[in-house]
Protein backbone atom coordinates (compact mmCIF):
# COMPACT_ATOMS: atom_id res chain seq x y z
CA UNK A 1 0.00 0.00 0.00
CA UNK A 2 1.24 3.52 -0.87
CA UNK A 3 2.27 5.27 2.48
CA UNK A 4 0.84 8.54 1.03
CA UNK A 5 -2.10 7.23 0.49
CA UNK A 6 -2.48 4.80 3.43
CA UNK A 7 -1.81 8.38 5.54
CA UNK A 8 -4.44 10.16 3.55
CA UNK A 9 -7.05 7.16 4.56
CA UNK A 10 -6.14 7.24 8.07
CA UNK A 11 -7.06 10.88 8.48
CA UNK A 12 -10.25 10.33 6.51
CA UNK A 13 -11.20 8.03 9.44
CA UNK A 14 -10.08 10.80 12.06
CA UNK A 15 -11.98 13.33 9.90
CA UNK A 16 -15.04 11.10 10.24
CA UNK A 17 -14.60 10.02 14.45
CA UNK A 18 -14.22 13.89 14.73
CA UNK A 19 -17.49 14.37 12.54
CA UNK A 20 -19.65 11.88 14.59
CA UNK A 21 -18.46 13.80 17.56
CA UNK A 22 -19.53 16.63 16.07
CA UNK A 23 -23.08 15.14 15.43
CA UNK A 24 -23.64 13.99 18.43
CA UNK A 25 -23.08 17.47 20.25
CA UNK A 26 -25.03 19.18 17.39
CA UNK A 27 -28.09 16.64 18.00
CA UNK A 28 -27.68 17.59 22.12
CA UNK A 29 -27.86 21.60 21.51
CA UNK A 30 -30.37 20.93 18.48
CA UNK A 31 -28.40 22.91 16.16
CA UNK A 32 -26.28 22.26 13.03
CA UNK A 33 -22.83 23.56 13.64
CA UNK A 34 -20.53 24.93 10.93
CA UNK A 35 -18.22 22.66 12.54
CA UNK A 36 -20.38 19.33 11.15
CA UNK A 37 -20.87 21.18 7.87
CA UNK A 38 -16.85 21.29 7.55
CA UNK A 39 -16.22 18.53 8.53
CA UNK A 40 -18.61 16.32 6.85
CA UNK A 41 -17.21 17.91 3.47
CA UNK A 42 -13.66 17.73 4.27
CA UNK A 43 -14.46 13.71 5.21
CA UNK A 44 -15.77 13.54 1.40
CA UNK A 45 -13.17 15.51 -0.50
CA UNK A 46 -10.30 13.64 0.96
CA UNK A 47 -11.83 9.90 -0.19
CA UNK A 48 -13.09 11.40 -3.44
CA UNK A 49 -9.18 12.79 -4.23
CA UNK A 50 -8.22 9.70 -2.74
CA UNK A 51 -10.21 7.92 -5.38
CA UNK A 52 -8.79 9.82 -8.07
CA UNK A 53 -5.43 9.36 -6.60
CA UNK A 54 -5.55 5.67 -7.07
CA UNK A 55 -6.63 5.63 -10.29
CA UNK A 56 -3.57 8.39 -11.46
CA UNK A 57 -1.32 5.45 -9.72
CA UNK A 58 -2.97 3.19 -12.60
CA UNK A 59 -2.37 5.35 -15.38
CA UNK A 60 1.43 6.40 -13.93
CA UNK A 61 2.35 2.70 -14.41
CA UNK A 62 0.73 1.72 -17.46
CA UNK A 63 0.13 4.90 -19.88
CA UNK A 64 1.56 7.55 -18.60
CA UNK A 65 5.53 6.36 -19.88
CA UNK A 66 4.29 5.75 -23.86
CA UNK A 67 2.70 8.87 -23.89
CA UNK A 68 3.22 11.92 -26.38
CA UNK A 69 3.98 15.06 -24.66
CA UNK A 70 0.59 16.37 -26.01
CA UNK A 71 -1.10 13.39 -24.68
CA UNK A 72 0.27 13.84 -21.23
CA UNK A 73 -0.61 17.44 -21.01
CA UNK A 74 -4.32 16.65 -22.21
CA UNK A 75 -4.92 13.64 -20.53
CA UNK A 76 -7.91 14.12 -17.52
CA UNK A 77 -7.30 11.21 -15.28
CA UNK A 78 -9.91 10.92 -12.60
CA UNK A 79 -11.89 8.12 -10.90
CA UNK A 80 -15.16 7.30 -13.37
CA UNK A 81 -18.81 7.90 -11.36
CA UNK A 82 -21.06 7.39 -14.39
CA UNK A 83 -24.92 6.64 -14.89
CA UNK A 84 -24.03 3.74 -17.73
CA UNK A 85 -21.02 1.70 -19.50
CA UNK A 86 -20.90 3.96 -22.25
CA UNK A 87 -20.16 7.03 -20.22
CA UNK A 88 -17.29 4.71 -18.75
CA UNK A 89 -15.32 3.94 -22.65
CA UNK A 90 -15.56 7.66 -22.67
CA UNK A 91 -13.85 8.99 -19.47
CA UNK A 92 -11.60 6.08 -19.97
CA UNK A 93 -10.74 7.99 -23.64
CA UNK A 94 -10.07 11.11 -22.07
CA UNK A 95 -7.65 9.85 -19.46
CA UNK A 96 -6.08 8.42 -23.02
CA UNK A 97 -6.70 5.06 -21.43
CA UNK A 98 -8.99 4.03 -24.61
CA UNK A 99 -7.38 0.66 -25.03
CA UNK A 100 -8.01 -0.46 -21.03
CA UNK A 101 -11.17 -2.68 -21.46
CA UNK A 102 -8.72 -5.10 -24.25
CA UNK A 103 -5.80 -4.50 -22.67
CA UNK A 104 -6.36 -4.60 -18.93
CA UNK A 105 -9.72 -6.44 -18.96
CA UNK A 106 -9.35 -7.62 -14.75
CA UNK A 107 -9.37 -4.11 -14.55
CA UNK A 108 -11.89 -2.52 -16.55
CA UNK A 109 -14.37 -5.29 -15.21
CA UNK A 110 -13.86 -3.95 -11.43
CA UNK A 111 -13.65 -0.41 -12.48
CA UNK A 112 -16.69 -1.00 -14.31
CA UNK A 113 -18.63 -3.20 -10.79
CA UNK A 114 -17.95 -0.22 -9.17
CA UNK A 115 -20.12 2.31 -10.90
CA UNK A 116 -23.30 3.76 -9.21
CA UNK A 117 -25.14 1.85 -12.14
CA UNK A 118 -24.82 -0.64 -10.11
CA UNK A 119 -27.18 -1.10 -6.76
CA UNK A 120 -24.48 -1.06 -4.08
CA UNK A 121 -22.44 2.10 -5.66
CA UNK A 122 -24.99 4.21 -5.90
CA UNK A 123 -23.27 6.23 -2.78
CA UNK A 124 -20.48 6.97 -5.49
CA UNK A 125 -22.52 8.95 -7.55
CA UNK A 126 -23.96 11.22 -4.10
CA UNK A 127 -20.05 10.99 -3.17
CA UNK A 128 -19.36 12.87 -6.43
CA UNK A 129 -22.01 15.35 -6.41
CA UNK A 130 -21.34 16.83 -2.70
CA UNK A 131 -17.67 16.78 -3.17
CA UNK A 132 -17.42 18.42 -6.94
CA UNK A 133 -15.76 21.34 -7.25
CA UNK A 134 -19.03 23.45 -7.25
CA UNK A 135 -20.03 22.38 -3.81
CA UNK A 136 -16.84 23.26 -2.26
CA UNK A 137 -18.53 25.59 0.04
CA UNK A 138 -20.26 24.78 3.20
CA UNK A 139 -22.26 22.02 2.54
CA UNK A 140 -25.71 22.90 3.80
CA UNK A 141 -27.90 20.32 6.10
CA UNK A 142 -31.17 20.15 7.74
CA UNK A 143 -32.23 18.39 10.97
CA UNK A 144 -35.32 16.52 11.07
CA UNK A 145 -37.02 15.73 13.96
CA UNK A 146 -40.13 13.45 13.76
CA UNK A 147 -42.21 12.73 17.12
CA UNK A 148 -44.37 9.53 17.19
CA UNK A 149 -47.04 9.03 20.21
CA UNK A 150 -47.62 5.26 20.48
CA UNK A 151 -50.94 4.38 22.78
CA UNK A 152 -51.52 0.86 23.31
CA UNK A 153 -54.05 -1.04 24.99
CA UNK A 154 -54.23 -5.18 25.45
CA UNK A 155 -52.93 -6.40 21.64
CA UNK A 156 -54.16 -3.13 19.97
CA UNK A 157 -52.17 0.01 19.55
CA UNK A 158 -52.57 3.28 17.90
CA UNK A 159 -49.64 5.86 16.79
CA UNK A 160 -49.60 9.23 15.36
CA UNK A 161 -46.83 11.90 14.50
CA UNK A 162 -46.08 15.46 15.05
CA UNK A 163 -48.55 16.90 12.05
CA UNK A 164 -51.88 15.65 13.90
CA UNK A 165 -53.21 17.90 16.15
CA UNK A 166 -56.81 16.96 17.98
CA UNK A 167 -59.44 19.12 19.39
CA UNK A 168 -61.39 18.35 22.36
CA UNK A 169 -63.68 15.64 22.78
CA UNK A 170 -61.36 13.27 20.87
CA UNK A 171 -60.51 9.87 22.46
CA UNK A 172 -58.10 6.97 21.67
CA UNK A 173 -58.64 4.27 23.22
CA UNK A 174 -60.89 5.27 24.89
CA UNK A 175 -58.89 7.43 26.74
CA UNK A 176 -59.32 11.34 25.92
CA UNK A 177 -56.89 13.53 24.58
CA UNK A 178 -55.87 16.09 26.28
CA UNK A 179 -55.63 19.88 23.21
CA UNK A 180 -53.24 21.81 24.96
CA UNK A 181 -50.36 19.40 25.44
CA UNK A 182 -52.14 16.54 22.61
CA UNK A 183 -51.50 13.66 24.88
CA UNK A 184 -53.18 10.96 25.63
CA UNK A 185 -55.09 12.01 29.76
CA UNK A 186 -52.13 9.75 32.15
CA UNK A 187 -54.03 6.47 33.71
CA UNK A 188 -53.25 3.04 34.97
CA UNK A 189 -54.49 1.25 32.20
CA UNK A 190 -52.90 2.73 28.65
CA UNK A 191 -49.19 2.88 27.66
CA UNK A 192 -48.57 6.14 26.14
CA UNK A 193 -44.82 5.90 24.07
CA UNK A 194 -43.42 8.99 22.68
CA UNK A 195 -39.91 8.40 20.17
CA UNK A 196 -38.03 11.17 19.01
CA UNK A 197 -36.08 10.56 15.33
CA UNK A 198 -33.09 12.84 14.85
CA UNK A 199 -31.29 12.98 11.73
CA UNK A 200 -28.88 14.84 9.72
CA UNK A 201 -29.78 15.19 5.81
CA UNK A 202 -27.65 16.86 2.93
CA UNK A 203 -30.41 20.06 1.81
CA UNK A 204 -33.12 19.09 -0.55
CA UNK A 205 -32.15 15.51 -0.06
CA UNK A 206 -32.93 12.49 2.43
CA UNK A 207 -29.20 11.85 1.64
CA UNK A 208 -28.03 10.95 5.44
CA UNK A 209 -24.70 12.80 5.92
CA UNK A 210 -23.47 10.20 8.43
CA UNK A 211 -23.98 7.34 6.30
CA UNK A 212 -22.71 9.07 3.37
CA UNK A 213 -19.29 9.95 4.91
CA UNK A 214 -18.98 6.28 6.70
CA UNK A 215 -19.77 4.83 3.26
CA UNK A 216 -17.39 6.74 1.54
CA UNK A 217 -14.43 6.04 4.24
CA UNK A 218 -15.35 2.39 4.36
CA UNK A 219 -16.05 1.25 0.96
CA UNK A 220 -14.34 4.18 -0.39
CA UNK A 221 -11.33 2.21 1.35
CA UNK A 222 -12.05 -1.10 -0.14
CA UNK A 223 -12.02 0.22 -3.70
CA UNK A 224 -9.01 2.24 -3.38
CA UNK A 225 -6.80 -0.48 -2.34
CA UNK A 226 -8.00 -3.00 -4.74
CA UNK A 227 -7.36 -0.37 -7.99
CA UNK A 228 -3.76 -0.27 -5.82
CA UNK A 229 -3.16 -3.87 -6.38
CA UNK A 230 -3.12 -3.32 -10.41
CA UNK A 231 -0.18 -0.81 -9.99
Amino acid sequence: MDKDIQSQLDRAKELLQELKKACDNDLQTKNVSGKTKNLSQEVLLKVRHLLDQSIYKFFEKHYLPNLSEKDKKSAKVYFPTVSKNDDLRSVFGRAKMSDLETNHQDFYKFIDSVQPYNQNYLWLKYLTNYASEKHIRLTPQTKTETKRVTVSRGGGAVSWGSGVTFGGGVSIMGVPIDPATQMPVSNNVIETKIENWVSFLFEGSDINVLWLCKKSVEDGEKIIKKVLEFV
